[in-house]
C-alpha cells in the first residue's frame, strides 16, 4: 500500500487505480461550505509518520532487539496503517512554540 501527506497536510491512500486516494475523515462529514472534509495533519489524533520495526527473533521471549523493515507507519483515529511506500509533503518547520 501506498501512502503520502501531501503539501497542505491532507492524507492519500494509493490502494488501486480505480481509486483517487483521498480519505475523507469519519467525523467531521462536511465543512462549512457542505464539502467532504479529507483526513489530514490539522486533526489532534492524526500522529507523526515513523520507521516501522519487529522484532528480530519473535518466538523468542528473552531477546526483544528490534530490525527496521523499510515501511512506514501511521496512526490513525481508528487504525495504524503500515505502508510500503510513503512519502511526506509537507515543508518542514522549525518554529519555537
Amino acid at each position: 500500500m501506498k501512502g503520502k501527506i501531501d503539501k497542505d497536510g491532507n492524507m492519500c491512500i494509493e490502494r488501486d487505480s480505480r481509486h483517487d486516494g483521498a480519505v475523507y475523515c469519519p467525523f467531521q462529514q462536511t465543512n462549512f461550505w457542505g464539502k467532504d472534509v479529507m483526513c489530514g495533519d490539522w486533526c489532534p489524533l492524526f500522529g507523526e509518520p515513523y520507521p516501522h520495526t519487529e522484532r528480530r527473533y519473535p518466538f523468542s521471549a528473552l531477546d526483544l532487539s528490534t530490525r527496521l523493515t523499510g515501511k512506514t507507519v501511521l496512526s490513525l483515529c481508528h487504525k495504524t496503517l503500515i505502508f510500503d511506500e510513503f512519502t511526506d509533503e509537507r515543508e518542514e518547520t522549525n518554529e519555537n512554540i
